[in-house]
């Protein structure tokens, strides 16, 4: 991952056996502690299934902070559809949820 306005970030992944899922990004905007855009590929093997651009944003919110994900997706040619991203979406937030829930604040 290279964080930062131009970089890039490539995963990859998948069931043992099964197909590989590639999600590739760059980095388009960042304001720390407000804002991060990125334009994103996914592939399931060689095959590219969706093109993105998703906009995170961070707002104080009581003693926390209240983040808001939104996503413009093109589907092509019937590999995915934007159910399966907004359940796959909400399972990766729920877990970060989980994680920062378990950790103390830092200043």
């Amino acid at each position: 991952m290279d964080f930062r306005v131009g970089g890039r970030e490539t995963s990859r992944g998948g069931p043992k056996g099964g197909p590989v899922h590639i999600f590739e990004s760059r980095y388009q905007d960042i304001v720390p502690n407000e804002r991060i855009i990125f334009a994103y590929d996914m592939h399931v093997d060689d095959k590219r299934i969706s093109v993105s651009l998703a906009t995170v944003e961070l707002e104080p919110k009581g003693a926390g902070t209240r983040l808001v994900f939104t996503e413009q997706g093109a589907f092509l040619d019937g590999y995915d559809d934007a159910g399966s991203r907004e359940h796959g979406t909400r399972e990766l937030l729920d877990a970060l949820g989980t994680v920062l829930g378990r950790e103390p604040a830092r200043a």
